[in-house]
């Protein structure tokens, strides 16, 4: 007899990566009253990591679509928790040189209605749902834990207790710094099996449980390299704990092929992403002593203005240089036993900022709007059952093309991103399109970008509405400049 057939006993659910998205999807399975269990690779992130100066970090936002889904676990207290430990921004702004070659910044409101993003330190979110999900009796997080193993049919997943050692690159038996987990003894044995009634693969773009998945049954998968490499930078506040950059903005500075960006943090500190050509990261690794002139080349005033030369050279060779990818998965679930959610379904480069916003926002419409609807629905699905029969397959259905969308949305922006922001047309389109939401509701014009990050709707169907809408622009433009023909053409007229 499964677990699932005994009436009396509630469903029990593994979630595998214990993220902000595997901690949500965790927080929300036991706040439902059944039995969750999260394996984490990694140590516990509330506990101090020795790893930290050497991992390439990517700073996080989170937006609309990310808070909603983190008050809607209902837990007393995190929402707010979360906000006051994230810096609001409300503004873009852009690092280049002026024609005379000094710097020259230019702000760029993200909305017309003052909408802003919140910028968080990596670690801080997934900490504060972890620290929520520790307080639910029905719940155990086990750190430290790698997945071996998962038998999709007859659900049953192995698990290698270890301790993730990136300084010397060697995995080692961990068993004092398990975490929320029973006490083992030295001799206990280094893998665990569990068995389940539902698994959720939460475990990122690298997913073990997708790699499964793909085992059991064709999937059409897509991944695709930008030719570009992320290097992380640390910039710590001034002498005197001072910021050295507006907090109320995210800072730029775009050069062709590459990109700088900078987010500040709420402790005064900022965290920064180098990001340019492989050839050039390769380049500056053979040839160290050309790095100082290269960041007053592409990223005027970050030396010596934020860091020293020796700084950006420490840190260069330090950090890791991250690849960014897209990912598109054509399933995204197993039957009525297995879903990926975040980077597990979908990968997507951070240049919208919306990789953990839409894992978040996974998370609630997989509970909200499939499993929770057919269990109201559903009469003769017992309420320890987890998930219905049919609602995986619903639910990928229904999210496959969205998070599709959003993936193309990030990797089209770098060239925004890149090449286009301090371009004179495109700040030009952008106050012509704020304009048009702020003066002519009825058009209901929204820019694109104030659909993604701020709105709510399907991103599939935001990405119908702005094709519509550069029809709509370029017939509003075609108007403007056919009034300016004819104003001319009457001046003219009057003079002669």
């Amino acid at each position: 007899m499964t677990r699932s057939s005994a009436m009396t006993v509630k469903d029990k659910v593994v979630v595998v990566g214990g993220g902000p998205v595997g901690a949500l999807a965790a927080l929300y399975t036991a706040r439902r009253g059944y039995e969750v269990e999260v394996y984490e690779f990694r140590d516990d992130p509330n506990a101090p990591s020795a790893s930290e100066g050497k991992l390439a970090l990517i700073p996080v936002t989170i937006s609309e679509r990310g808070f909603r889904a983190v008050e809607n676990a209902n837990v007393p207290g995190l929402m707010e928790d979360i906000s006051r430990h994230s810096l609001p921004v409300h503004s873009r702004m852009v690092h280049t040189r002026d024609k005379n070659g000094d710097l020259k910044e230019t702000s760029m409101p993200y909305s017309s209605k003052g909408d802003r993003i919140h910028i968080m330190q990596r670690t801080s979110i997934g900490q504060r749902i972890l620290l929520a999900l520790s307080k639910e009796p029905n719940a155990k997080v086990f750190f430290d834990h790698k997945l071996v193993t998962c038998d999709l049919r007859n659900r049953t997943a192995t698990f290698e207790n270890v301790k993730w050692k990136p300084q010397d690159g060697g995995l080692m038996e961990s068993t004092e710094n398990m975490k929320v987990t029973e006490q083992t003894s030295k001799d206990a044995e280094r893998t665990k099996s569990v068995t389940y009634d539902y698994i959720i693969g939460a475990d990122g773009a690298h997913s073990a449980i997708r790699k499964q998945l793909m085992r059991e049954t064709n999937v059409d998968y897509e991944q695709h390299y930008v030719d570009v490499l992320w290097c992380d930078f640390y910039l710590p506040p001034g002498p005197k704990g001072q910021r050295k950059l507006d907090e109320a903005h995210l800072h730029v500075w775009p050069d062709k092929e590459r990109v700088f960006i900078v987010l500040p943090e709420v402790d005064g500190s900022a965290r920064g992403g180098m990001v340019a050509p492989i050839n050039e990261f390769r380049r500056l690794k053979e040839h160290p002593e050309e790095l100082e002139a290269f960041f007053d080349s592409s990223y005027p005033g970050v030396i010596p203005d934020l860091l020293s030369a020796e700084s950006v050279k420490e840190q260069f060779f330090r950090r890791d240089h991250l690849s960014l990818m897209s990912i598109k998965c054509g399933k995204i679930g197993w039957e009525d036993s297995c879903v990926l959610l975040g980077d597990s379904s979908h990968t997507m480069p951070p240049f919208y900022g919306m990789g953990m916003n839409t894992g978040l926002e996974d998370v609630r419409v997989f509970f909200e709007d499939f499993v929770d609807p057919a269990h109201r629905e559903d009469v003769y699905s017992s309420i320890n059952t987890f998930c219905p029969k049919g609602v995986t397959k619903a639910y990928t259905d229904y999210r496959i093309p969205d998070v599709q969308a959003m993936t193309d949305i990030a990797s089209d922006h770098f060239a925004e991103l890149k090449e286009g922001v301090p371009c004179p047309a495109v700040i030009a389109r952008k106050k012509v399109e704020s304009e048009l939401q702020k003066h002519v509701p009825g058009l209901d014009y929204v820019p694109m970008y104030s659909r993604i990050v701020f709105g709510h709707e399907r991103f599939s169907v935001a990405l119908k509405k702005d094709a519509q809408q550069k029809i709509l622009f370029a017939g509003v433009l075609a108007s403007l400049c056919a009034l300016c023909v004819a104003l001319l053409v009457q001046a003219g007229a009057g003079v002669v």
